[in-house]
């Protein structure tokens, strides 16, 4: 509580220990992604980081993002070179409708195709920013995992908005102030991003977490499909009707008691 009349949970200590918290997240994201092909793994710990430190508010940073690093190294790495692989092929894809339509002979058609490419890549954008999320939070397959990150970016389209936005003034800082923002990020800016993402993120995931949706296994959450959720409502009304009949049958078969006492025999 205190020492010498000095209290350590009052507003200011907890505001420092969070800016230490976003000092250590940036470092240790910054650090883990230097091999650029474990950038999922290091998203993926980031956003299970701050998700988890907003949730229980615990310090704990250093043990909760290598716990995740490692526990989801495997399947993160390859939706992010499958994230990347596809990112790029689209953004080809603009690049080379777009040259057609303002220096080729398409016209009309090349501008078309120009505006259906760039709704996919944005599509696919969006997409990937929910999917790393997804797995940080979530037990599910590959495959579930980028279709549960497409419904839900079409479900919070709002939300999907203000971190696009958000987004876009980071990639716009970049780019007019790469020395500044680079090292800033470094330091504070990858830890910021992340508690910000994960608070929405949290916000999208909340009607997924309740306890009729949600099995709990050592604090984290994995989301049940409606076969095994249709199972459990059968076993619990199974479970309600087998007690109702154990109760029938101990009320018809209870004898009263009776008011005397039984002596016990004496000892001679």
């Amino acid at each position: 509580m205190s020492v010498e009349g000095f209290n350590y949970d009052n507003v200011l200590i907890r505001l420092l220990n969070r800016v230490g918290d976003v000092m250590i997240l940036s470092v240790l994201f910054v650090l883990t992604s230097l091999p650029l092909i474990t950038i999922g793994a290091s998203i993926t710990a980031l956003y299970y980081t701050t998700m988890k430190s907003l949730e229980i508010e615990d310090g704990y940073i250093a043990k909760f993002y290598f716990k995740s690093f490692k526990e989801n190294f495997k399947q993160s790495t390859i939706i992010w070179l499958i994230s990347v692989l596809v990112l790029f092929v689209l953004g080809f894809d603009v690049y080379f409708w777009y040259y057609q339509w303002k220096h080729g002979t398409m016209g009309q058609a090349g501008q078309a195709m120009t505006i259906v490419s760039i709704i996919i890549l944005s599509v696919a954008i969006m997409v990937v920013m929910y999917v790393f999320p997804l797995q940080a939070k979530f037990d599910n397959s590959i495959k579930v995992q980028f279709r549960n990150a497409f419904l839900l970016s079409i479900k919070y389209f709002p939300t999907t908005l203000l971190l696009a936005l958000i987004s876009a003034i980071i990639v716009w800082g970049f780019y007019y102030q790469f020395a500044l923002c680079f090292i800033g990020f470094i330091l504070f800016g990858f830890g910021v991003a992340g508690y910000v993402y994960g608070f929405f993120m949290l916000k999208c995931f909340k009607p997924f977490l309740q306890p009729k949706r949600a099995v709990e296994d050592e604090g984290d959450f994995h989301l049940q499909d409606e076969e095994a959720d249709e199972i459990d409502e059968e076993d619990d009304t199974d479970k309600e009707q087998s007690e109702d009949e154990d109760d029938t049958v101990e009320e018809a078969t209870a004898e009263p008691q009776g008011e005397e006492e039984t002596q016990e025999p004496e000892e001679d």
